[in-house]
C-alpha cells in the first residue's frame, strides 16, 4: 500500500497570501516587528541610563559616534560581525526547519581549535598561506559539520532533544578547548594556557574595507543562503520540513536526512566562523576565546526575520552597539551589561511582536 502524495506548502495556514493588501499586511509584520523591537529596547535602556544618573540622548550619541566617527569604528563593528553573520546564517536555516539548535557555540569552538592545531603542527606550520587557508576552513567546517551532526544521529536513532543535545555538546567542546590549550597544542614558549599564534594560515586584510578577509567571505555567502532558500528544492523543504513534515514524508522525502543536511550546515558556518575569529583577530586561542558568539547569534537570526539579508542587518547593528556601547563607558558612567540587557529586551519584544502578529493576522484571516 503507498501512500499518496499530497501537496507541498510550507507555509502556515494563517500566513497562505490571499490577495494584495494581505501581503502587504504580511511585509509589514516581517519589517515592522524587528524595528519596533530595537526602539523598544532601546527606550527601556534609556530609563535604565536615566537611573544612573546619565543622560540618555548623550549616551546613544556618543554609541553613534564610537561606530561610525571614530577612528576603526566601522572596521572594528565589521570584525565583530563576522562570526555572528556566519553562525547567524546557519541559525536562520535551522529555525525555518523548526530544529531549534543552540550549539553553535561549541561547534564555533570545536572549528577553531582544530583549524589552529593542524596549522600550528610541526611540519604544517611552515607551509605558504595559499594551502593552509583553505586548509583550515575545509577542517573547521567539517570539525563543525561533525560535531553538529552528533545532535542530528542522538534525534533520528533516539528522538532526543535537539535543544538539550546541542547545549550539552556546547559543553563538552569548551571543556575541550580548555584541556587542549593546556596540554594538546599549549604553547610550549608560554606560561599561560594558549596555543601557539596561527601564523600562516592568518586572514590577510582587504585593502578597500580595512577589514580581514573572513568579512568579505561572510559578506559573500548571504545571496548565496538566499538563492538557496528562495529558489532551489532544498530550501523549499527546509520550509516544509518546519511546517508539515508529513507532507515531506508521504513525497518520499527523508526527514533523517533533511535534519543531518541542516544542522550540517549550522555546524559548518560555525566551525568556518571559529576559524575566522582566530585567524583574523585573535590569532592563537586561549581560555578566553569562547565569548558566547553563538548564543547572541540566536538573536542576530531572530531579529533578522530568519532571512539572510536581515541576518546581514542584525549581525551589524548588534556588533554595533557592542563596539558603540564599549566608546560610551569610556566618557559615560554606564555599567557594562547594559548592552546585555538591551539585547535581552530585542529577544523579549521579537518573540512577543511574532506572538501578537500571529494572532492578528489569524484573526484577520
Amino acid at each position: 500500500m503507498t501512500t499518496a502524495a499530497v501537496e507541498l506548502d510550507p507555509r502556515e495556514p494563517e500566513l497562505i497570501e490571499t490577495g494584495g493588501s494581505h501581503r502587504a499586511r504580511h511585509v509589514a509584520v516581517l519589517v515592522g516587528v524587528p524595528v519596533i523591537a530595537v526602539v523598544g529596547a532601546l527606550a527601556i535602556g534609556a530609563v535604565l541610563i536615566a537611573q544612573e544618573g546619565e543622560n540618555p540622548f548623550a549616551v546613544y550619541a556618543d554609541v553613534f559616534r564610537g561606530v561610525f566617527t571614530e577612528n576603526r569604528g566601522l572596521r572594528n563593528t565589521a570584525t565583530s560581525a563576522t562570526p555572528l553573520l556566519l553562525m547567524g546564517l546557519g541559525l536562520a536555516i535551522a529555525y525555518r526547519a523548526r530544529l531549534f539548535t543552540i550549539g553553535a557555540e561549541g561547534q564555533y569552538v570545536l572549528g577553531a581549535v582544530m583549524a589552529t592545531a593542524f596549522a600550528t603542527a610541526h611540519g604544517v606550520r611552515d607551509l605558504p598561506g595559499v594551502v593552509l587557508i583553505p586548509s583550515c576552513i575545509v577542517i573547521a567546517g567539517l570539525t563543525g559539520m561533525v560535531w553538529s551532526g552528533i545532535s542530528a544521529e542522538l534525534s533520528n536513532r533516539f528522538n532526543t532533544s535537539v535543544v538539550i543535545s546541542s547545549l550539552l555538546l556546547t559543553y563538552i567542546a569548551t571543556a575541550v578547548m580548555q584541556w587542549l590549550i593546556r596540554v594538546g597544542i599549549k604553547d610550549p614558549d608560554g606560561f599561560v594556557p594558549q596555543s601557539r599564534v596561527i601564523g600562516n594560515a592568518g586572514l590577510p586584510t582587504v585593502p578597500l574595507l580595512n577589514t580581514h578577509l573572513g568579512f568579505v567571505i561572510a559578506v559573500a555567502l548571504v545571496p548565496i543562503a538566499a538563492v538557496m532558500m528562495s529558489r532551489t528544492r532544498f530550501g523549499y523543504r527546509v520550509d516544509v520540513i518546519g511546517h508539515n513534515p508529513i507532507a515531506l514524508r508521504a513525497n518520499e522525502v527523508a526527514t533523517g536526512k533533511m535534519l543531518f543536511a541542516v544542522l550540517g550546515i549550522v555546524g559548518f558556518l560555525s566551525g568556518l566562523a571559529g576559524y575566522i575569529q582566530v585567524a583574523g583577530v585573535t590569532t592563537r586561542i586561549n581560555a578566553q576565546f569562547s565569548l558566547g558568539y553563538g548564543f547572541t547569534a540566536i538573536i542576530v537570526a531572530l531579529l533578522g526575520r530568519l532571512h539572510p539579508v536581515g541576518v546581514l542587518v542584525a549581525a551589524l547593528g548588534i556588533s554595533g552597539l557592542n563596539i558603540g556601547f564599549d566608546a560610551a563607558e569610556r566618557s559615560h558612567d554606564v555599567p557594562s551589561s547594559l548592552v546585555a540587557v538591551v539585547q535581552a529586551l530585542l529577544i523579549i519584544f521579537v518573540v512577543i511582536g511574532d506572538a501578537v502578529a500571529n494572532r492578528f493576522l489569524r484573526d484577520d484571516d
